[in-house]
């Protein structure tokens, strides 16, 4: 692979309400990463939506375009009935299936590892969690993540207390500066 220039291994957190644009912060800045020569790998969780209205959630593998149901208003309540955010049946074996596969392959094989989101619905899941910290303890490479804005899990908080850590608060305001930063911190020298 031919990289146009350096990296740094910061390890950034991205956090916003919901609907501010962690997502397409975090797919921004992996677009101008690939661009400029960087593997980018890790999962992304997008909306599914029919018409105005969002019906659930999708995981998707950066790196492969794989992508799973993860959580759905119609699916899933009565297969995992203990997996239920408000009004979403959550597939937490997409999660530990495709996202946790994901994530380690572009620990094996990416520049740059991108997690999207740690989340209420992400944490059930202590495979998830488990992944997560062995990427974030690897000093190696970087490591871009989404995290739920006000969530109090344990685990989150220890996210953010992290002195290595470098947290962005995204707003519809700011929502289009942010990438930008992001990125000049990375490839600064």
């Amino acid at each position: 692979m031919i990289r146009h220039s350096r990296i740094r291994p910061l390890k950034i957190a991205i956090t916003g309400p919901p609907g501010s644009g962690k997502t397409t912060a975090v797919l921004k800045i992996a677009d101008y990463l690939r661009k400029k020569g960087f593997t980018v790998g890790g999962m992304v969780t997008k909306e599914i939506r029919a018409s105005k209205h969002r019906e659930g959630f999708k995981i998707i593998d950066i790196m492969t375009g794989e992508e799973k149901i993860f959580a759905h208003v119609k699916y899933y309540r009565e297969k995992y009935p203990k997996y239920v955010v408000g009004k979403y049946g959550v597939n937490i074996e997409a999660l530990d299936d495709l996202g946790i596969r994901a994530i380690e392959n572009a620990m094996r094989s990416a520049d740059i590892i991108i997690i999207d989101e740690i989340g209420k619905m992400e944490l059930m899941s202590e495979k998830f969690i488990e992944v997560v910290r062995r990427c974030i303890n690897n000093d190696m490479k970087p490591v871009i993540m989404t995290v739920h804005m006000k969530l109090r899990d344990p685990f989150l908080r220890e996210i953010r207390a992290r002195p290595e850590f470098r947290l962005y608060n995204l707003s519809p305001i700011n929502r289009n500066v942010i990438p930008p930063l992001v990125l000049k911190e990375l490839m600064e020298e």
